[in-house]
């Protein structure tokens, strides 16, 4: 990927905000030459900040020989045109900056067609009066669609591509469709979290993968799923999902529903928290209302606070009794503390509901059992000549295809 040097742009009092676009840009191929502040309350509308700020970033572009200059806020396509015909140099917003990150990490089929549906959505209302712009932009941040491609600049051929996309893409759901209904019998878990929180990483470690994992923002986007087998040979799913981000770009959430709703059919959501970031109550709160707009708020969710490692132990200790009122499972990916908890907590609340029962199967029906195996969970098992002996956890749904095996209910049966 090629460097681009780039001067930042952000809200003089926004300290937050301005560590995560540092992250985004360096993400995305940015080398950070300068940062440029400007007060809310001083701006002129046709360039967002003042006419004072546009000379001032005209003159360090030419200074410091920069590639592009990154806002830390959505610009109007107005706002856009008027930006480059003073700073003569590529100009891209916080929406752009975040596209161009998912375009870099789209593999799948169904991540690409995502990816540059929303660019180009993004992109059509800003293409008037900027095509000498575009011209000698050359590629790098902003021009790229997914696999390194070149972004369609003509505006007739962005609306035939944007039609064949959402074609592709309704393809793709049913292929979705279709896969989900081939999992229905086996639990399935999903991680979520806020980006760069360590979701991959614990997606490894419980599931024994490889999947890449990497210290930028977003280098998880397309959902990938594995099974965890426990020592009785009983397996579920989890699905790593794509990070959240504060202000996530509409286009994105748009283009993205599918892939997010893949939570709505989950059995269990493990909320991955970086309990070592300052400001991990607010990545919670931007967590749980993209989860509230997909319709997952009445979902069990477990809280897993990731990376304790980087805490002392003071901080630790206050931060435990501070989330006495949310509870969750202490962790660290990295040391591998509590993921024996956090894995003995999942599977208590896949089996909440389910009640104990002893079971006597032939074995001319076992096979016929084990369709249900991945539902059913053996506590149990003993083996004689003519049968076997179970002990198992049966979900309510579950019982009719057990019935004909039950000897009894266990006492305290509910789980």
């Amino acid at each position: 990927m090629e460097i681009e040097k780039a001067i930042l742009v952000a809200k003089v009092d926004d300290f937050e905000g301005l560590e995560e676009l540092k992250l985004l840009s360096q993400t995305a191929g940015a080398k950070i030459e300068d940062i440029v502040f400007y007060r809310k309350g001083s701006i002129n509308p046709a360039y967002l900040i003042s006419e004072g700020k546009v000379k001032e970033l005209s003159e360090k572009v030419l200074r410091l020989h920069c590639d592009v200059v990154i806002f830390n806020e959505d610009l109007t396509p107005t706002q856009l045109r008027n930006l480059e015909r003073e700073i003569l140099c590529k100009i891209v917003d916080r929406t752009t900056l975040i596209l161009d990150i998912f375009a870099q990490h789209a593999h799948t089929k169904e991540g690409k067609i995502q990816v540059e549906l929303a660019q180009l959505e993004y992109l059509l209302p800003r293409l008037v009066g900027r095509g000498e712009v575009f011209s000698r932009l050359g590629g790098g941040i902003g021009t790229r669609g997914p696999g390194e491609t070149k972004l369609e600049i003509d505006r007739r051929k962005i609306r035939d591509r944007i039609h064949f996309l959402k074609k592709e893409l309704e393809e793709v759901k049913k292929e979705r469709d279709i896969q989900r209904k081939n999992r229905k019998d086996i639990y399935k878990v999903a991680l979520v979290g806020y980006t760069n929180v360590g979701k991959s990483s614990l997606f490894n470690l419980l599931t024994k993968s490889n999947v890449k994992v990497e210290n930028k923002l977003f280098a998880t986007l397309d959902p990938t799923v594995r099974k965890v087998r426990l020592e009785n040979n009983w397996e579920f799913l989890v699905i790593d999902t794509v990070g959240f981000i504060k202000n996530l770009p509409p286009p994105l959430m748009t283009a993205f529903r599918a892939t997010l709703e893949e939570v709505v059919y989950v059995d269990l959501i493990v909320h991955v928290i970086d309990i070592s970031n300052p400001n991990f109550e607010k990545q919670v709160e931007v967590v749980e209302s993209l989860l509230e707009d997909i319709g997952v708020e009445n979902k069990t969710i477990i809280r897993a606070y990731n990376k304790i490692d980087l805490l002392s132990k003071e901080e630790l200790s206050f931060l435990k009794k501070s989330l006495d009122f949310r509870p969750g499972v202490f962790i660290s990916v990295l040391k591998n503390i509590g993921i024996d908890k956090l894995k003995n907590l999942i599977v208590k609340n896949l089996l909440k509901g389910t009640r104990r029962y002893i079971l006597n199967i032939s074995y001319d029906s076992w096979i016929d059992f084990q369709k249900y195996s991945n539902r059913i969970y053996i506590e149990k098992q003993e083996f004689n000549e003519r049968e076997a002996k179970v002990i198992a956890r049966v979900p309510k749904e579950y019982k009719k295809y057990c019935s004909k095996y039950i000897k009894r209910e266990e006492k305290f049966g509910v789980f």
